[in-house]
């Protein structure tokens, strides 16, 4: 029973050896994920209860109905005296994890969807169904309801894409450096190849900043503290103690205009990561998916990750859907895969990054409306966003079987994208001059450079 939606007049009766008692349920003992705790005797007394109160009862509550509202609104009240923020939007039909549609297009408002739902193929590498086969129009300001790729990330809106985890500051991403090498911007760092033989190089097995201990598990250091952990991570951390509001002022403790925007202070996400998945000098966690039906620690549906039949032959990447032919090539990395494009969930795969950043900005419009407007593209983090590819945190994308296709598969092995069709280019993302081509770019952000080594610096 979700604690958060008990009014004071709501109660346990329970009927045990001829006695009848009645309990307060705001009394019973709440467990760790905001839900209360009820023994089965307490869930069957309920049933019972209903089931055989005598038909005077009805006449009895409607005597007390005006009674019960007042005090209902007046629990209300009470509880904003003590939590002046408004409850997180929940689904009801996704285990009562909040609402992510609502909050992600409150941030990040969408273009119209087509009128019969995203576009969507008949198999992995297949062709458009007729009935799903159109696609949407941009429109200013908004974002594109229908994702598939993040290889236009960081770039103007219209071209269908979301900000990075980069520029929507998440702190926990160590991304590498752009200075031209495979894997620019992501969390793989990967050395610069001088040569430029990119095909040499599988993106997906260059090292992640601080994943030494396993799946699902990064180091703590004295260098960086918190290793690079998954968006969601952080999510589900913001989302549990939120829903304990009430007990600290959320608004004075994780906010810091001054130095950090409209972004949770970075001290804060460590507290709250570590209070709820620390191990000693490590960060555990299980993936962000369902466990024998029942949501895992970090639960996040728009993943959509593995979703059968499309993914049945062990060809799909995570939330990224490969072909089979694809993965037998080897040698190239997954997230170039397309996010889910078959079946009734085509197109709605949303990045964990981008609920946090929805999330973080839905409260702090809460705590700072005047500073932190309720769209992010109107957020200090948005003011420059898309202006300039060529400062842009925009990955360098692979060459795909078809360039004009935002549900292409990439093409193996791996090469640089030609840029002469939709996915933007090495002449389009970085900088160059007539000697060194392509060089080292200047987009703003935080970065690891101590693996990826030098690149090519333009001044020189």
């Amino acid at each position: 029973l979700p604690k958060d939606e008990l009014h004071s007049e709501s109660v346990l009766i329970i009927i045990k050896d001829h006695t009848l008692t009645i309990h307060n349920l705001s009394q019973l003992p709440q467990s760790r994920d905001n839900t209360l705790n009820m023994n089965l005797f307490q869930a069957a007394t309920i049933l019972l209860v209903l089931n055989t109160a005598p038909s005077k009862a009805s006449k009895s509550s409607k005597s007390k109905t005006s009674k019960s509202t007042k005090t209902s609104k007046a629990s209300e009240a009470s509880r904003r005296e003590i939590c002046p923020l408004e409850r997180i939007p929940i689904n009801v039909n996704d285990f009562r994890e909040p609402h992510w549609e609502t909050i992600i297009e409150a941030a990040f408002p969408t273009w119209k969807t087509p009128e019969n739902g995203c576009p969507r193929l008949d198999a992995l590498g297949g062709t458009l169904l007729p009935k799903y086969s159109e696609f949407p129009t941009s429109e200013d300001g908004k974002w594109n309801p229908c994702y598939y790729t993040k290889g236009f990330a960081s770039l103007d809106p219209k071209l269908g894409g979301y900000p990075s985890p980069i520029d929507t500051r998440y702190p926990f991403e160590f991304a590498a450096p752009f200075k031209g090498q495979p894997g620019d911007g992501s969390v793989h760092h990967c050395e610069v190849e001088p040569d430029g033989k990119w095909e040499d190089t599988d993106i997906g097995a260059c090292p992640k900043l601080g994943n030494t201990c396993g799946k699902d598990c990064a180091q703590i250091t004295n260098e960086y503290g918190i290793g690079h952990i998954p968006p969601f991570v952080p999510l589900a951390a913001i989302k549990n103690a939120y829903g304990k509001c009430g007990s600290h002022d959320i608004c004075s403790d994780w906010f810091h205009y001054p130095t950090n925007g409209c972004n949770i202070k970075k001290s804060v996400l460590d507290d709250l990561v570590y209070e709820q998945f620390g191990v000693d000098d490590k960060i555990k966690f299980q993936g962000p998916v369902l466990i024998d039906g029942l949501p895992s620690n970090t639960y996040f549906r728009l993943e959509y990750g593995g979703e059968s039949p499309a993914c049945d032959d062990d060809n799909c990447r995570g939330p990224h859907y490969c072909t089979t032919d694809v993965i037998d090539e080897g040698g190239i990395w997954g997230d170039f895969c397309p996010y889910v494009h078959t079946g009734e969930n085509s197109g709605k795969y949303r990045h964990p990054h981008i609920a946090l950043a929805a999330l973080e900005l839905w409260i702090a419009n809460q705590c700072m409306p005047d500073k932190c407007a309720s769209t992010w593209l109107d957020t200090p983090n948005g003011e420059k966003y898309g202006k300039d590819p060529r400062l842009s945190t925009a990955i360098t994308w692979s060459e795909m079987d078809d360039n004009t296709d935002p549900m292409s598969q990439p093409k193996t092995p791996y090469a640089p994208n030609s840029g002469d069709e939709l996915y933007p280019g090495l002449e389009t993302l970085y900088p160059t001059n007539a000697d060194n081509g392509a060089c080292a770019k200047s987009a703003p952000g935080l970065y690891v450079t101590e693996i990826a080594g030098q690149g090519f610096d333009c001044s020189a």
